[in-house]
């Protein structure tokens, strides 16, 4: 394999994007596309079947807890139209069982366009070196795994919540940290990122030493910080209503940082 050489290459497209990550925001871009087309209904029915409702995971593991949803329930729309609220649950929790394929099809789906550009900014930013590094088939395993990561950890904190969780923002954060792990190599520039053989010859940072690395651990110390402020609403989304999914970005985080190992082949550094 040949030496990392930080210095980037002469000459460098305006838009030098990997395919695998093109063909991502393509999908994303016709699926929201094409639910703009259909009636209400029909669109809560495909969000039913795609995205994914911690209550209904619970209420699979444990049906017995079929008052504590409803009180929760109870809880949060006081002061709303309770029977609009009703009907909305009743299409999410019955009749459809767990649908665990929903752990992972949440993330096809978007709350708007501008909760789909944000993503897709983030994901062409920080995902495309890692998929440069991983290729395509990888890079797609490693964004699975951070997806349901992300799902499980939102199913934790919020395991009585009817409200469906939708974007692939827990996958693109798996990305971000996986970038991490080499993005912050000493002496490199960033305009490298965009050459593949420069990407894959980066070794990758031992967690030990990537706390030692001042850029990362500050990139990483604000990744933080702005998640949880916008999640928890001190801090306000331009343009959205609905509010982060802070823990599922934690959780995708978290399984992006400690398994991206196991999906990189390229040098370790000592």
């Amino acid at each position: 394999m040949a030496p990392y050489d930080p210095r980037p290459p002469a000459h460098e497209p305006a838009l030098n994007l990997p395919p695998v990550v093109v063909w991502l925001l393509v999908i994303l871009a016709l699926i929201q596309a094409g639910r703009g087309l259909l009636s209400d209904i029909d669109d809560y029915a495909v969000i039913s079947w795609l995205a994914f409702v911690p209550a209904r995971l619970t209420l699979w593991a444990q049906p017995e807890r079929i008052d504590e949803v409803v009180n929760a329930l109870a809880q949060s729309t006081a002061g709303q139209n309770v029977a609009d609220k009703l009907q909305l649950v009743r299409l999410l929790l019955a009749d459809g069982g767990v649908r665990l394929w929903t752990l992972l099809t949440y993330g096809l789906l978007h709350g708007s366009w501008m909760h789909l550009a944000s993503n897709g900014l983030w994901l062409a930013a920080f995902g495309s070196p890692v998929a440069r590094r991983l290729g395509a088939g990888r890079f797609l395993n490693l964004l699975a795994l951070c997806t349901v990561g992300g799902a499980l950890l939102h199913w934790w904190t919020r395991d009585l919540d009817v409200l469906p969780l939708v974007g692939a923002s827990a996958g693109i954060s798996g990305a971000t940290a996986a970038a991490i792990r080499f993005v912050f190599a000493p002496g490199l520039r960033f305009g490298a990122l965009g050459n593949d053989a420069v990407v894959r010859s980066i070794p990758i940072e031992p967690l030990g030493r990537l706390w030692r690395n001042s850029r990362a651990l500050l990139f990483t110390a604000i990744w933080f910080v702005t998640n949880i402020l916008f999640g928890a609403g001190l801090v306000p989304i331009f343009g959205e209503e609905t509010s982060i999914a802070w823990q599922a970005h934690i959780g995708g985080f978290l399984v992006g940082l400690f398994l991206f190992p196991l999906f990189d082949r390229a040098p370790r550094r000592a």
